[in-house]
Parts: structure tokens; C-alpha cells; sequence
């Protein structure tokens, strides 16, 4: 009879625990991403008669089993709140290093800019490679709030795309100017037409340059005082001038009141309006003329045409106000073509042109930008953290790194949405959102709790039937044991 109180007493004690387990489930009905738990029940050893039979002791608890199922998903408004669409966990780290895993995807950021849990643990990411997207290195937390997008010079021109990029008709109709270039205070009557280009120095400041085109009055071809005849090559015809202009405030050492010329160059036409040729331009001071006497002032400043590779880049240097020292500034105009060359298939129409037109800026852009500071971010399915810059960036700023387990349900809940790796579950394996079937994250989602209430009333209901049904054998294995004390009496 002592058997079958303890037999008793063993279910009242784990159908108490197993309600408790049920509470718990029903109290986590809306906590974000919690799992619910199964008690899975065991009899207790039993023990043998003389006639070979067993008679049971009882009832345990076995083992607690957490459930991994899939929560339904909840639409929020938040960024931050990411929810996982599959099988896999956020990974997170606490001050001390420690990683743990969760499913609670309501993200915020720390005070230092992290991305955290609601604790305070830092999310896990990896870098990605810019080239060709891929996560790189190992697992660490990453300061999204204070991160910059780091300025950039307008380059050289030597990287198709980079420094100054000009496309624009130049009317051919148009007249020399009667004033002459005075390249350290370059104003407006002494050339044709200009458009303004914003430049960047290293540091990120804005530098606003002009590029100008002058006319070059046509010229007869040279006579050969020999024959007579014209030389071949001697004429000009179809050529302009084009001079880079900067302020005098924005350079070191400048003038601020006057536009100074930093360099240019020359450029020609076919007669049909197309780009064909362009030359180097050096700005010089010319000597004096041959057998002046001593101290004969040199000759007026002048921009010489000098020739160059038809492939090679159009450079100016500058050095900005602030910058640190020159800076290489490439000059694009286009292309050109040769109508000569019959394996040319270049048609000099892509850059500047002069046809018998307005003068009109198709484009005039510059490379280069200013050190951009965070104004958005944006998580996508593959776990990628974007950040959106104020320069007009977008830029990938790390990737969520989701862990797997061999057994998850072995996973030790240590609270606050909490598990952490143990014997049973093995180590964590991570991996990217989107691969190895780990699942997809969602942004502005949240995963609900997988407690089915209808579920859990059931149990609940059992639970208290086999309860009662235990307490009831307690008493009666009770009152049989006070009659037998009875029959001794």
C-alpha cells in the first residue's frame, strides 16, 4: 500500500510540474519568437514480484521538449524588427563575449549604434566583400549609427568614368572674342561658352570648376616660299580652345577676387561637326625674343599647343584650399574619331560636337563625392544590413549571420528569449539567410509565439483530470491503510 501512495504522490507531483509547463506556454502566448515546451512523460522503475511479474512506481517527467515549429509572422513598421522564415538563429553576444542564440527578431539600436536585442546583446554579422557580395571573415557586432561613407577625390580620368565628363554642341557659327586670355584672371569676355562642374577634393569638400570654350579663327594653310604651293596640315580650321577655370578664393595662394585658368587644352572638328583631334595645352610664360638685350621682360603668358597620344588623358592640376596638396583632375571631352583611318569606328559624336546649332550642356558631371553620414537603413531577405548614406550611397554595412544546429530542441533556454548551445545540440553552424535551407529574414516582421491556445486548453484539462485522478489514489490508498490499522485494533 506504501507503493501506491508514492505511485500517487509521484503524479500529483508531475502533473503540478507539467501544469506549471503549460502556464508557461499559455503566459508566452504573445511573447515574440518564444517556442513552446512538451512535458514527455516516463514511468518510474518498476519493481519485480516472486511470481516474475513488475508493478510500476509511478510517473516522471522525462524530459522537457522544446519545439521548434515555425511561428506565424507579424507585420510591423519598424526596420529593426526582423523575423526568421525558417529553421535557423539570430546570433548574439552579450559584453563578455558569451554567444546566444534567439529567435526574437525586435531589434533596436544601443546607445553606441549596435544593432541589440531588447537585452542588450549585440546582433552578429559578417562583412561583405564589395566586389562581389559575399560575406567575409568572422562573425562580429557592427556599429550601424555611426557609420560614414568615406568622401572621394574626382579622380584622374585614367578610369573610364572618373574626373570631369563633358558632352555639349559648340555652335560652330560662333565668333573669336576680340579680348585675349589673361590666364590668371580668366573673365567671361574672353571666351564662347562655359559650364560649371562641382569637383571633390580627398577630404570631401565641394570645389566648383569651369570649363570654357574659346573660338580659334580659322587660318589659310602657310604658303612654301619655294614652290608656291600651300604646306599640307598648315591650315586651321574647326578649332577651339578649352581652358579649366577656378576660382581664386578656392585655391591656395589664390587671388579671391579674380578666376584663375589651371590648364586646357585644344580641340578640332571635321568639317561635318565631329570630334577628330584634341592636343595638350601647357600654360607658359614665353621667353624673350631671340637677341633681345639683357633684362628684356619675358614674353606674355600663353597656353602652347602641345601633341599627345590620341589614347592619353587630358589632365589639369589643381591644389584646393584645404585639400593638403595638388590634385590631378582628368579631363573627358570624348572619344573623337579619325575620318581618315577606315578601321576607325569611333564616330566622334559622343563628347563635344559643332554643328550650326545653339551652344547646349548635354552633360557635364564630375566623379567624387562628400563623406556621407547615415540617414536610413534597410535589411534585406539575404540578411544584408544596408545603410543608406546622405552622399546619395547605398552601401552593404555587414550580413546577418544565422546559426544552425544539428538538434536545436537539445538548445538550453536560459531566459529573455534566450538559448545557448550545450552537449546535446551540438555547435553552431553559420551560415548566410537564403543557404543550406537555414531559412530567409524578414524585415518589419516578427515572429509570433507557436502556442496554439486550443492546444494548451486541452492539456490543461488533462492535466487537471489526471491530477485529481492521482490525488484520488493517494487518499484511497490512505483510507485503506487506516483500515487495515483498523482490522489490528
Amino acid at each position: 500500500m506504501i507503493s501506491a501512495l508514492y505511485s500517487g504522490a509521484s503524479g500529483v507531483k508531475t502533473y503540478t510540474d507539467a501544469m506549471t509547463i503549460t502556464g508557461s506556454n499559455i503566459a508566452n502566448v504573445n511573447t515574440v519568437g518564444f517556442k513552446y515546451n512538451r512535458a514527455n512523460f516516463q514511468d518510474l522503475l518498476a519493481t519485480s514480484t516472486q511470481q516474475g511479474t513488475n508493478i510500476g512506481q509511478g510517473v516522471q517527467i522525462g524530459n522537457i521538449q522544446n519545439i521548434q515549429t515555425q511561428g506565424s509572422l507579424e507585420i510591423t513598421e519598424l526596420e529593426t524588427d526582423v523575423a526568421i522564415d525558417g529553421k535557423g538563429f539570430f546570433t548574439v553576444k552579450d559584453k563578455f563575449g558569451k554567444s546566444f542564440y534567439t529567435r526574437a527578431g525586435n531589434f533596436s539600436y544601443d546607445k553606441d549604434g549596435f544593432l541589440a536585442t531588447q537585452s542588450g546583446r549585440k546582433v552578429q554579422v559578417r562583412d561583405v566583400d564589395p566586389d562581389t557580395l559575399q560575406s567575409i571573415g568572422n562573425i562580429k557586432a557592427v556599429n550601424i549609427l555611426d557609420q560614414v561613407d568615406p568622401p572621394i577625390a574626382t579622380g584622374n580620368g585614367v578610369k573610364v568614368g572618373t574626373g570631369i565628363n563633358i558632352a555639349a554642341n559648340l555652335d560652330s557659327n560662333a565668333v573669336t572674342p576680340k579680348v585675349e586670355v589673361d590666364y590668371e584672371n580668366v573673365t567671361s569676355d574672353m571666351y564662347n561658352f562655359s559650364t560649371a562642374v562641382t569637383t571633390y577634393d580627398s577630404k570631401g569638400n565641394k570645389h566648383p570648376l569651369t570649363v570654357a570654350f574659346r573660338k580659334i579663327p580659322d587660318q589659310p594653310p602657310q604658303i612654301n616660299p619655294q614652290t608656291q604651293q600651300p604646306i599640307p596640315g598648315t591650315a586651321i580650321t574647326n578649332n577651339w580652345q578649352w581652358i579649366v577655370l577656378s576660382p581664386g578664393e578656392d585655391l591656395e595662394g589664390g587671388n579671391p577676387t579674380l578666376k584663375k585658368a589651371l590648364g586646357g587644352g585644344f580641340i578640332e572638328f571635321t568639317n561635318d561637326g565631329r570630334l577628330a583631334k584634341d592636343y595638350a595645352g601647357v600654360i607658359e610664360q614665353l621667353p624673350p625674343p631671340a637677341g633681345s638685350p639683357p633684362n628684356t621682360p619675358p614674353g606674355p603668358v600663353q597656353m602652347s599647343r602641345k601633341p599627345k597620344d590620341a589614347d592619353a588623358t587630358n589632365q589639369v592640376s589643381v591644389n584646393f584650399k584645404g585639400s593638403g596638396g595638388d590634385q590631378i583632375i582628368g579631363i573627358s571631352l570624348g572619344k573623337g574619331s579619325n575620318p581618315e583611318d577606315p578601321f576607325d569606328t569611333r564616330t566622334g559624336l559622343d563628347g563635344l560636337t559643332q554643328f550650326a546649332t545653339d551652344y547646349k550642356v548635354i552633360t557635364a558631371t564630375a566623379d567624387g563625392q562628400i563623406a556621407g553620414t547615415i540617414e536610413n537603413v534597410f535589411i534585406r531577405s539575404d540578411g544584408t544590413i544596408e545603410g543608406a548614406f546622405s552622399s546619395g550611397n547605398v552601401r552593404a554595412l555587414g550580413r546577418m549571420a544565422l546559426a544552425n544546429f544539428k538538434a536545436s530542441e537539445q538548445l538550453e533556454i536560459v531566459g529573455e528569449n534566450m538559448y545557448k548551445e550545450t552537449m546535446g545540440s551540438g555547435v553552431a553552424i553559420h551560415d548566410d539567410p537564403g543557404k543550406s535551407g537555414i531559412g530567409v529574414v524578414r524585415s518589419k516582421s516578427l515572429e509570433r509565439s507557436n502556442v496554439e491556445l486550443s492546444n494548451e486548453f486541452v492539456k490543461m484539462i488533462e492535466l487537471q483530470r489526471s491530477f485529481q485522478a492521482n490525488a484520488k489514489t493517494v487518499t484511497t490508498a490512505d483510507e485503506i491503510s487506516a483500515d487495515l490499522v483498523q482490522m489490528k485494533r
